[in-house]
This record gives structure tokens, C-alpha cells and sequence, in this order.
């Protein structure tokens, strides 16, 4: 499903949420929810894929995307953007700079760009796909403390 709830009040998007998951039961199948909206896909799935221009740089379950602490530095940007009820919060963090331009193909990390983190590897190499148990993050800071998954990068 690609985007159900988005501009849903929360009672209709509760409803159809509830649709989708009975859905899922009662066929015994799996379902692929593309969504932005990061409150849903943890109340909803049980694997988790953040993609960032065309690539996957992060993925794992629920629970690794969710509970542990090391992340892509696109998925420490996505968290960093929720909004949190909290009258002393302060204003939200966006994502410094621009999208690359999806038809211009680059060497190098495609958050290279915007990255706080990055380095002049990451501008001409593209990381491989850095594995602990069921949580993959594409991106050099994981290289030594992370194993190497023999796969390499997916595209979607």
C-alpha cells in the first residue's frame, strides 16, 4: 500500500490501518507499506526499509529500527524531524540541503551531500551494506564495527 493514510484524520486512518492488518491475517500474507509517516510503520510492520534516493541505507525489524542506537545518519535526520508534544521542545531539525536529482546518476553515497558525518570516501565510493544479526545500514561509520554483507547495496 503506498501512502493509505496520508491526509486521514486519525479515526479513519485508525480504521483503515485495523482493514489492512485484518487483511493480512486472514489471507496469511505479507503486505509492503511505502509510507513517510513513521508513527504508522511502527504500530504496523515488522520490517523495516528507509530508502534514500532510490536506495536502501538502513534496514531491520521494528525493533532495530526503532529500540537500538546505531543508525544511518539519513535515519538519525528522519527521527530528528518528528514532531514531539512537548511544550518545552524545541523547533524541529530539518535535514540540511537538497534531494539529489534522481536522474543525474553520482559515485558515492547518495547522502554524501547532506551528511554531517561524511568524508571524502563517501563522495567517491559508495558504501557497502554493513550487517548486526537483522539490522543493515549502508554507510561507511559502520565498516569496522559492523560485518560486511557479501549481497552488497540493493537498488529499488
Amino acid at each position: 500500500a503506498d501512502e493509505p493514510t496520508t491526509a486521514l484524520d486519525v479515526t479513519i486512518q485508525a480504521q483503515i490501518l485495523q482493514m489492512m492488518n485484518d487483511l493480512k491475517k486472514k489471507f496469511n500474507t505479507s503486505m509492503i507499506l511505502i509510507t513517510h509517516d513513521l508513527g504508522v510503520v511502527a504500530q504496523t510492520c515488522d520490517k523495516v526499509a528507509i530508502m534514500y534516493a532510490g536506495r536502501i541505507v538502513e534496514s531491520g525489524t521494528t525493533k532495530d529500527i526503532y529500540e537500538e542506537i546505531s543508525h544511518h545518519p539519513y535515519t538519525i535526520g528522519l527521527f530528528n524531524s518528528i514532531p514531539i508534544m512537548d511544550k518545552d521542545a524545541a523547533r524541529l531539525s530539518p535535514i540540511p540541503g537538497l534531494m539529489p536529482d534522481p536522474m543525474i546518476k553520482r559515485a558515492g553515497c547518495s547522502f554524501s551531500e547532506r551528511c554531517p558525518h561524511c568524508m571524502e570516501r563517501c563522495k567517491i565510493e559508495q558504501p557497502g551494506d554493513y550487517t548486526r544479526d537483522s539490522h543493515m545500514i549502508s554507510c561507511f561509520l559502520f565498516e569496522n564495527s559492523w560485518g560486511k554483507n557479501k549481497e552488497g547495496q540493493k537498488e529499488a
